[in-house]
């Protein structure tokens, strides 16, 4: 070999690698990576104000993956996707009018699917978890794509999935349409409904719907995902079948070209997100689900978005109520495990603001002190359904008993002035006059008896009856 040969040669391989490098990177545009699910949902869903467990997860194992999409393939970077087939199947380019991974033609059941779609119920596949939130509305993100979009928008082959949030009496599904109470679906979000929620990416042509199933005929009177079964079984004898369902050099042009390159379903939603109100320091349990309907082809796929379960307190609930950040104060963990709030909570709560001093011989609040009073009263409207208040009246040990009983009394009586003009609800169960019977520190230094000069207030948890 000469050296002009050899420099060729040189070019030639160099042009080669570029070209792998340059498939990589088209290639991972979207990335499918298979997952310990467990550990994935634990790592990316808790954290944000939410504590979670019991986690579970039912249906094929190659349906539920970790992704990443870049240069914008989907409005979500990083995060989980359940699909009805392979999750790897929903990498493109869009070149199969019809993508299924069919595991099985049996019919699925569950009973929280089939409230809000009747029809059979095939390739089902969930995740679910309890969970504790410390704020008052939880919400995650996601996007939802089919490919039975856009062939049979309207029909019975409706896949859907739904997010069911439910506590010991109700079940609700979360993912609905903004502003509206219908399920995210094939049918309620399409090119025809809701399209602003709607991103297209058919390429192909031709009505594939016209060797389907009647949608008229009855799903009781055929077992549909066996029909479809062995027509796909035909249709790959017969190879030529395929080839006049090809895409359309007119309909790519009316897509977007990253979208298309990287996504394999006809239709995906924008980034919508779910949410619902929910009691703070309650347990909680999510399923997130997914199903082929009527048929077990044409796959669909829900996105969810890394870390962005989270809880944030939102006062625009008409049954909000505030209350305190009980985290600090409490396990939580032991909620999930199915303990009341009530049931752990601490018999004393303990604050650096329970205190409120006075001057030397003197009953009248300083200015100093009024911050911490009103920091007593916001937080007697979180915890008064817990805890009751005990104030008790303190002073050094300067002067006679009886000389202090009554300046200990008129403390009191200028701390409870305060917080019932400042909240006339404000509720004290108990008052006690010390004099200086109950000194804090030593009465035997000035430090000392600055410290005796108070009022004690004190948060004691309410016994319950039985």
């Amino acid at each position: 070999m000469n050296l002009s040969e050899f420099l060729n040669t040189k070019k030639m391989l160099c042009f080669l690698t570029f070209l792998c490098i340059c498939n990589f990177n088209l290639k991972a545009q979207l990335a499918i990576n298979y997952i310990n699910i467990d550990e994935w949902v634990q790592k990316n869903f808790g954290g944000q104000g939410i504590i979670l467990g019991n986690i579970k997860h039912k249906g094929n194992p190659k349906a539920i993956a970790g992704f990443t999409s870049t240069k914008n393939v989907l409005k979500i970077p990083n995060g989980l996707i359940i699909s009805t087939g392979a999750a790897t199947d929903a990498i493109g380019p869009n070149n199969s009018y019809n993508i299924s991974t069919d595991f099985s033609y049996a019919l699925d059941h569950d009973k929280d699917l089939k409230t809000i779609e009747k029809g059979d119920l095939y390739d089902l596949s969930y995740i679910e978890f309890d969970f504790v939130s410390f704020e008052n509305s939880i919400n995650f993100n996601y996007q939802f794509a089919s490919d039975e979009y856009p062939e049979y928008v309207g029909s019975s082959f409706n896949d859907i999935f739904a997010f069911f949030v439910s506590d010991e009496k109700t079940t609700t599904n979360i993912a609905v349409i903004p502003g509206k109470n219908l399920p995210v679906s094939v049918n309620t979000i399409n090119n025809q409904n809701d399209s602003v929620l709607y991103i297209n990416n058919n390429v192909f042509a031709n009505d594939i719907s016209s060797v389907s199933i009647n949608n008229k005929t009855s799903n009781k009177a055929i077992n549909v995902g066996k029909l479809w079964y062995n027509f796909k079984s035909a249709l790959k004898k017969n190879k030529s079948n395929y080839d006049e369902y090809l895409p359309d050099n007119n309909l790519l042009k009316s897509v977007d070209e990253d979208l298309y390159n990287y996504l394999q379903y006809d239709g995906i939603t924008q980034k919508l997100s779910a949410q619902t109100f929910v009691e703070p320091y309650k347990k909680y349990h999510l399923k997130i689900i997914i199903a082929d309907v009527a048929d077990n082809f044409y796959d669909s796929a829900v996105f969810l978005e890394q870390n962005s379960f989270i809880s944030k307190k939102d006062s625009i609930n008409a049954k909000f109520k505030n209350y305190l950040a009980f985290n600090t104060i409490i396990d939580p963990n032991l909620i999930l495990q199915g303990q009341k709030l009530e049931e752990i909570l601490p018999q004393k709560l303990t604050f650096a603001i329970t205190d409120i001093y006075f001057d030397f011989d003197n009953a009248g609040l300083n200015k100093e002190e009024i911050p911490k009073l009103n920091q007593i009263i916001s937080i007697y409207n979180k915890v008064k359904d817990y805890y009751r208040i005990e104030i008790t009246g303190n002073t050094d040990n300067i002067g006679s008993y009886e000389f202090n009983y009554t300046l200990s009394k008129k403390r009191c009586e200028s701390v409870i002035n305060f917080l019932k003009k400042n909240n006339p609800e404000f509720w004290i169960d108990e008052i006690d006059f010390n004099s200086f019977t109950q000194p804090k520190s030593n009465n035997k230094t000035e430090k000392g008896r600055k410290l005796n000069r108070r009022v004690s207030i004190e948060f004691i948890k309410i016994k319950k009856d039985g």
